[in-house]
């Protein structure tokens, strides 16, 4: 076939791809600049497809499950497409595709972590038959020879009887189970790379805070860093350590507090983010100037800020990772805690370190099935024995997170279900109007509001410092119930709940007309440096008492002068967000709320997995409600699990 029309016919395949929504815009353009650059029609398929990989959150792809089987590799719906017969009639057997990446001048060919600063776009692993985009190959390499710096360097804690004694005094036994708070405080204590790891409600703030007061009472100053991957979680965080903190006259908890002098921040703040530019300030040439990081939900942390994390971490600096491993993915591409964290229910520990645990804690071990030599298995500790979640929560978790479609359907008679309307219709849910049973169901979810919208109008007249007190109370009324769903758009999606929960709330208060209107809850979605705003942050409008003007309120840290701990902003002034009576699953981690309700969608998609289902149902701290449009989609939710193709599992 000549030149041309060789490079036409690739070309038209790609671009057939995209407008069947198969490819994004950017993984076609990929295709078709190495067709430019002389790569093989296969070889630039394949770079389109790598990059629709990584878009959905795979840092790399496996060719033999590839060419095993396409469709399922990729996720592709192709009930409505010839995309299977066409990606057959494109693609060799793997050991002609093999050759083909050897010989192409836009794939470097590699035999472990070598040439890092390649410059080909394509990178192949042929011992794991992997293939990456240059760049996020250079991450997990750049992270496997940290992690193996990190865990290749024992470090001495000295003599184990003074580490023993202070964490008696800060952490009590359990008489009737081992304590792997004890065991983490203890494992943390020793390792400069860390991670804590276990559900909610296990006392992974608890832990970290005894771990701090533990390294104070050997270390006396200590310059400590709190951050967290968004603005939410990091508040959320400091939340949880200030708790943590309260009404306590033990001295070594009094050090943590006077050490903690910084408060919690997001990651992208701790490191220095660059406007315009994925580079951050603080790098190996400038490393984080403290002796101890702390990073909280660790589960949403991705594989590029993670690597440019531990590139700012100092030869001497501890990083404490805390997490749920079994929480959702991040929404970029890799699974840093899940890969991280395999295995770690078995607590497979190194013989020598399982004693010198043992020793320092003060808890005793199972005995391993079998030996296991020195590795990043003695730098993880996962938590067990929720004092939150208790009952029907916890019991409904556990399941889904087991994969056990029987277990939670035995768990959901023990929560409440709200009755599904009728069947969707379209795109549209039933209005208010058009169905008794809609209208029905809509007014119910919509009561979990009346609270907060009763406490909106109330108002309160006087001082500042009153109306300040009463906007904090709107702001603590507000986190008591929430809706959370799968998806953003559809019919049971976060876009349509918010018009419904409008259209009901606005039209019984005296909300006004406009887009702004006093009652208003709204999420940040996008950081503001100016204005101290982080994606995730969530503010209500109201009208100020004062002059009757809207202003939306924040919650602020609680100072001397802020008491309340609450902060005033113009509508004016805010440029990115969103109505947020309902929000997805991914935007409430790191959030917790009296009474979640949990909505699912009516039809199979992607992204409803057991991961979105458990993080959904332990977003509820005492209350939960679910509504289960079609009891298949909910069972196929709970079986399937996120699998993230990448290097570093």
């Amino acid at each position: 076939m000549p030149e041309a029309s060789r490079l036409f016919a690739a070309k038209n395949t790609i671009e057939l791809w995209q407008h069947e929504g198969l490819l994004r815009a950017i993984d076609a353009q990929l295709g078709i600049v190495l067709l430019r650059a002389g790569a093989l029609e296969p070889i630039a398929a394949l770079g389109a497809l790598v990059s629709y990989q990584v878009g959905r959150g795979h840092t790399c792809l496996s060719l033999p499950l590839l060419l095993r089987d396409p469709v399922k590799t990729l996720g592709i719906d192709d009930s409505s497409s010839e995309f299977e017969a066409q990606f057959r009639d494109l693609m060799p057997d793997l050991a002609q595709l093999v050759a083909a990446l050897n010989r192409c001048d836009s794939v470097l060919c590699v035999a472990g972590a070598d040439a890092v600063d390649a410059l080909q776009p394509l990178v192949w692993d042929p011992q794991r038959q992997l293939l990456y985009l240059r760049r996020y190959w250079q991450y997990e390499q750049r992270i496997a020879k940290w992690l193996d710096t990190r865990t290749a360097q024992l470090q001495q804690a000295g003599a184990t009887e003074p580490l023993r004694a202070v964490i008696a005094q800060l952490i009590a036994p359990k008489n009737d189970a081992i304590s792997w708070q004890r065991l983490a405080c203890a494992n943390a204590a020793k390792q400069h790379f860390s991670v804590i790891t276990g559900g909610p409600g296990t006392g992974k703030t608890y832990t970290v805070v005894r771990v701090l007061a533990t390294l104070l009472s050997f270390h006396e100053h200590l310059r400590i860093a709190l951050a967290a991957p968004t603005g939410k979680a990091a508040a959320r965080m400091e939340e949880s350590v200030n708790a943590a903190l309260a009404d306590t006259d033990n001295p070594a908890l009094l050090r943590v507090k006077s050490a903690l002098s910084r408060k919690a921040t997001t990651l992208h703040r701790l490191l220095g983010s660059q406007r315009n530019s994925r580079y951050f300030r603080h790098n190996s040439a400038m490393p984080l100037p403290f002796d101890v990081v702390v990073v909280d939900e660790a589960s949403m942390i991705d594989t590029e800020m993670f690597d440019a994390l531990l590139d700012a971490i100092g030869l001497h600096t501890r990083l404490i990772l805390l997490g749920d491993k079994d929480q959702l993915a991040p929404v970029e591409a890799g699974s840093i805690l899940a890969s991280l964290c395999q295995g770690a229910e078995h607590r497979h520990y190194s013989a020598a370190h399982r004693q010198w645990l043992m020793a320092a804690s003060g808890e005793p071990l199972p005995e391993p099935a079998a030996s296991v030599a020195p590795g990043l298995h003695d730098h993880i500790v996962m938590l067990e024995g929720s004092e939150r979640f208790q009952g029907a929560i916890a019991d409904l978790a556990l399941a889904v997170n087991a994969c056990d479609v029987d277990a939670a359907n035995q768990a959901l008679t023990k929560v409440r279900l709200l009755p599904a309307p009728v069947a969707v219709v379209g795109q549209s849910m039933p209005t208010l109007a058009a169905d008794p049973k809609a209208s029905a169901f809509w007014r119910e979810l919509a009561s979990g509001f009346a609270g907060f919208i009763a406490l909106c109008n109330q108002g309160e007249a006087g001082e500042e410092e009153a109306i300040n007190a009463w906007a904090a109370r709107v702001l603590s009324a507000y986190a008591d119930y929430q809706l959370l769903t799968a998806l953003r758009s559809g019919p049971w999606g976060q876009q349509q709940l918010n018009r419904m929960m409008e259209q009901l709330l606005r039209s019984g208060s005296a909300s006004g007309a406009g887009a702004w209107y006093h009652g208003r809850p709204v999420m940040v979605t996008s950081n503001d440096y100016s204005l101290n705003l982080n994606n995730g942050d969530i503010g209500i409008v109201l009208k100020h008492p004062s002059d009757q003007r809207l202003r939306v309120v924040f919650p602020a840290p609680v100072t001397e002068a802020n008491p309340a701990g609450v902060r005033w902003i113009l509508p004016s002034r805010l440029d990115a967000v969103e109505t947020v009576y309902a929000m997805t699953v991914h935007k409430s981690q790191g959030s917790e709320f009296r009474h979640a309700v949990l909505i699912l969608p009516d039809r199979p998609t992607p992204v409803l997995t057991k991961e979105l289902i458990y993080t959904g149902i332990t977003r509820a701290k005492k209350d939960l409600t679910l509504v289960i449009p079609n009891q298949n989609v909910w069972q196929q939710g709970v079986l399937t699990r996120i699998e993230r193709f990448g290097g570093l599992g």
